[in-house]
């Protein structure tokens, strides 16, 4: 398998780093954690007037029908930036739930998304059943012109700032509604990397159905697998960082009038890290080629052995990096510790390391 990104992959992801450089540093980060601020209009502009949010979306939608390699490029590359806009939830979620059930609302939908005119969130999970994305106990109800839905959805990843919400109710239906509409009450909150979320209670909310009622199961499982593979991109571009600052601080860090990099242990566990990067690259790299696979078991064993293998990598890069940095590693005002935590909330969101595993094992 070629491990590489194509042409016009690297040329975007080029186009992507020169953008964030110039106006997003890890002092601007800082600065968005500390006021509690989890979307930024000037950079999802930014993002949108680069194609981002298009590339993966159809021609009929405005878009440039790429494919989920090309969402691995972006949220590499947003990981390595620590951006904590809903690009997931809007672009990867959102956008394949309007596709995969088609019909009016993708046809009005669909172009918003693409130049990042209206942001999206999709709630699957509930609380008391834990990684189960055909949670169940919300509940949607028909009336003569409308359906009204009634639960609660816990952990929606993009709510806070979302203009509509995707809620699955029953386990295998799928509604759409604004966020803002009668009936939803969002309790919104930073995740612990800053990314934001919201719990969504919904008492009687009005909604559209997307699809068929109780057709959307498969949709459903796909959607959150594309999610899933899109966050072990997004834990690269945070592996590549913490890789380039541990690597800088060894170099320059002395101890006994030497650099400590010098010393054979620090070196061989530096050498063990670097290894776990190229099997994380590859295997997040198949999960990337298997996301929109249509045979089920080679995408769900694909994504779910990237997702297991990823996350406990990502754990062992936390402790490790952290370790060889001593106590500045700890420090808020060192980058170290907000891309462990963003390595933390990848390997949460979307079932963890050890839900993957265990769905591995019984595929």
């Amino acid at each position: 398998m070629n491990f590489d990104f194509s042409e016009e992959q690297n040329m975007l992801v080029q186009s992507l780093e020169r953008s964030l450089a110039k106006s997003y540093d890890f002092e601007a980060f800082r600065e968005q954690l500390a006021s509690k601020i989890t979307h930024v209009p000037e950079t999802w502009n930014m993002l949108a007037e680069l194609g981002v949010m298009a590339m993966p979306l159809p021609e009929s939608a405005g878009g440039f029908d790429g494919n989920h390699v090309d969402i691995m490029a972006v949220c590499t590359e947003l990981g390595r930036k620590l951006i904590t806009e809903p690009y997931v939830s809007s672009v990867v979620l959102a956008a394949y739930i309007f596709e995969a059930t088609g019909g009016a609302p993708a046809d009005e939908h669909l172009p918003k998304i693409a130049m990042g005119e209206q942001k999206y969130a999709v709630g699957f999970y509930e609380p008391g059943d834990r990684h189960n994305t055909l949670a169940s106990a919300t509940t949607a109800t028909q009336t003569a012109d409308t359906w009204k839905l009634s639960g609660h959805k816990a952990v929606v990843l993009g709510a806070d700032t979302a203009d509509f919400l995707i809620i699955s109710a029953g386990g295998d239906s799928v509604f759409l509604l604004p966020a803002n509409a009668e009936g939803v009450s969002l309790n919104q909150y930073q995740l612990l990397d800053g990314r934001g979320a919201a719990d969504v209670v919904l008492n009687g909310a009005e909604a559209v159905l997307l699809g068929t009622a109780g057709g959307s199961a498969a949709i459903i499982e796909e959607a959150a697998d594309r999610a899933a593979a899109a966050l072990t991109a997004d834990t690269l571009g945070a592996f590549d960082e913490i890789i380039e600052m541990t690597k800088e601080y060894l170099r320059t860090r002395t101890q006994f009038g030497r650099p400590i990099g010098s010393f054979q242990v620090l070196s061989h566990r530096m050498v063990d890290l670097l290894v776990d990067v190229e099997q994380a690259k590859s295997i997040a790299m198949e999960a990337a080629v298997e996301a929109r696979n249509k045979d089920v078991t080679i995408r769900m064993k694909a994504v779910s052995a990237a997702k297991a293998k990823i996350g406990a990598i990502s754990r062992k890069f936390g402790q490790e990096s952290v370790q060889m940095h001593g106590g500045i590693g700890v420090t808020d005002e060192y980058a170290l510790g907000a891309y462990v935590k963003r390595l933390l909330v990848n390997e949460m969101l979307f079932g963890d390391a050890d839900y993957h595993l265990t769905r591995y094992a019984n595929l």
